[in-house]
């Protein structure tokens, strides 16, 4: 048996983190396999007991506490094996590397160690995890941890613009002119699309891409009944079959195949935090 708990953040984070999950494997359970389509989020995640076999590209994830950057592509597969206890923090699409002043460029699109960037603290904060009785108080370890955080952000002011810009794009489900964000940096179209793909690592118009399509599984997530042409209409695709060209290309399967094969990883917190 498998399960899994997700709670959104508190308003104070959210500028920063969307939810927190916690997936938790009956040790005599089968081996599942869960399909991870293309998300924007960045996540953390701490491995508390049987490590998953998370397939990314072409290598394997062996590491307990791991940052997954926004995954503009299929980002591959994950084994939930026996045993497998994680917690994991979601964030805004540059919400982690705004807290740990890591370039998002650096990680969209690639899983890393995220001991390689802040190791005395993750692991500190792995093992206050590990000790932790209930989703609950892990919650509450990760919210101080994070509004230390943005404390020390605060005085030192150093989000990058372009973090703003793709936050935003996710929040509006892509559906933010490229022209209405380059004049809000007063700069000019090309110069914005230059700045962006230079501090993300991908153009704004796959970045949006991206948004439209996690909209539209959020949408069948929160309310399973909704029809997908209601779905496609809503999120701006031309027709439904515009909507499943985008599917096969960032999920790799039809809409109806793809929820089935994510299984839990999208969260029910996150379909409801669709701030």
């Amino acid at each position: 048996m498998e399960v899994v708990l997700s709670h959104e953040s508190q308003p104070e984070l959210r500028p920063f983190v969307r939810a927190y999950a916690q997936r938790i494997v009956d040790s005599t359970g089968p081996v599942s396999v869960n399909h991870v389509p293309a998300q924007l989020e960045q996540v953390l995640n701490f491995e508390l007991g049987t490590l998953p076999g998370i397939r990314h590209r072409e290598h394997t994830v062996s590491d307990v506490v791991w940052i997954g950057g926004a995954q503009t592509v299929f980002a591959g597969t994950m084994e939930l094996h026996p045993g497998v206890h994680s917690f994991a923090v979601f964030f805004q699409p540059a919400g982690w590397s705004a807290l740990f002043e890591i370039p998002v460029l650096e990680i969209t699109n690639r899983i890393v160690d995220a001991a390689a960037f802040h190791g005395q603290e993750m692991r500190a904060l792995w093992n206050q995890l590990g000790e932790a009785s209930s989703f609950e108080a892990r919650i509450r370890i990760t919210d101080a941890f994070l509004l230390d955080r943005i404390s020390r952000l605060n005085q030192k002011k150093s989000v990058s613009s372009m973090s703003f810009a793709a936050n935003l794009i996710r929040r509006q489900h892509g559906a933010v002119p490229i022209r209405v964000l380059a004049d809000q940096y007063s700069v000019g179209v090309r110069q914005f699309e230059r700045n962006f793909k230079r501090e993300v690592g991908v153009s704004p118009k796959s970045f949006a891409r991206v948004a439209r399509f996690q909209g539209a599984v959020d949408a069948k997530l929160a309310r399973p009944v909704r029809s997908w042409l209601d779905i496609a209409h809503s999120f701006g695709y031309f027709d439904q079959m515009h909507m499943i060209h985008d599917f096969e290309r960032l999920g790799r399967t039809l809409p109806s195949r793809l929820i089935a094969q994510m299984g839990d990883v999208r969260p029910p917190a996150l379909a409801a935090a669709n701030d």
